[in-house]
């Protein structure tokens, strides 16, 4: 839509985010993303090849274990790096 600012796309976005509607996700190196929010706490990979990313839909958990005795994990973010399938497939 040419006649659609680019500032009426932002505040869109931020509206969409305070009302809980969309989620970012932000991976580094990269410019914040969004999905829809209520699809429970999952990570992502990111294929090298072609940019994909893909939601992953499982999380291994257990990240207490990763941090220092006596220090408490209240949160975490994992993301996965390498090629999809299809990327593979053109090696």
């Amino acid at each position: 839509m040419p006649a659609l600012g680019i500032a009426t796309v932002y505040r869109h976005l931020a509206g969409l985010l305070a009302g809980g509607a969309l989620r970012e996700v932000a991976l580094p190196g990269e410019p914040s993303r969004y999905e829809l929010a209520g699809k429970g706490h999952h990570h992502h990979f990111r294929c090298r090849g072609c940019a994909a990313v893909f939601e992953l839909a499982h999380c291994p958990g257990n990240f207490e274990r990763l941090a220092p005795p006596g220090f408490l994990v209240e949160e975490h973010e994992l993301y996965l790096m390498g090629l999809c399938a299809r990327c593979q497939g053109e090696l």
